[in-house]
């Protein structure tokens, strides 16, 4: 189960480096990408790589009010009993592509960004918006809880695991997008 104490400066630091390495795998996967390659979907149920970085950046700009919308309320320890995963199982859980998930409509790709290079600028001011919080924060991160749809409740540490684990998801989505037989040639 997860930890009961606040977070370790050793554990706020594996965040903010995990955080950042998805970030630059996100930013390589993306650079050089042309229009073409952006919009190719491999299938007709399948997302293009413009998809996946407009999903990617929905998802974090729902996490991220999430975080300091349950940072402004007082922290209950009292709910330490509700949360029922690990850090290491959420991370496990959501960056494997062994499990399809639905996308909630909220964050289901529908071309709002016009293009992933617009999509990823918005994901980066969201992911420094994520790092200062991080930096700055000095609330207790595992007294104050977000639920998840297939997690149940987290604690605010684990979304910030959670938000990580999702990028390097979907830029595995991204990977298997580029490795596919029909996608355009540079």
């Amino acid at each position: 189960m997860s930890s009961t104490a606040p977070i370790t400066d050793s554990e706020r630091a594996y965040a903010l480096d995990l955080l950042r390495e998805c970030r630059q795998r996100l930013h390589q996967l993306l650079a050089n990408v042309s229009s073409e390659q952006e919009i190719y979907k491999p299938g007709p149920d399948r997302w293009s790589i413009a998809d996946c970085v407009e999903h990617i950046t929905l998802v974090e700009t729902g996490l991220a009010h999430a975080l300091q919308s349950s940072i402004a309320h007082p922290a209950e320890p009292a709910r330490r009993s509700e949360i029922k995963v690990s850090d290491v199982d959420v991370l496990k859980a959501v960056r494997s592509r062994t499990m399809p998930i639905t996308a909630p409509s909220f964050s289901a790709p529908t071309g709002r960004f016009g293009g992933s290079e617009a999509a990823l600028q918005a994901f980066d001011t969201q992911r420094d918006a994520i790092f200062d919080f991080l930096q700055t924060e000095s609330g207790d991160l595992r007294t104050h809880y977000f639920v998840h749809r297939l997690f149940g409740t987290l604690d605010l540490y684990q979304v910030l695991l959670l938000m990580a684990a999702h990028v390097i998801r979907h830029s595995k989505q991204i990977e298997e997008v580029k490795a596919d037989a029909g996608f355009p040639p540079v």
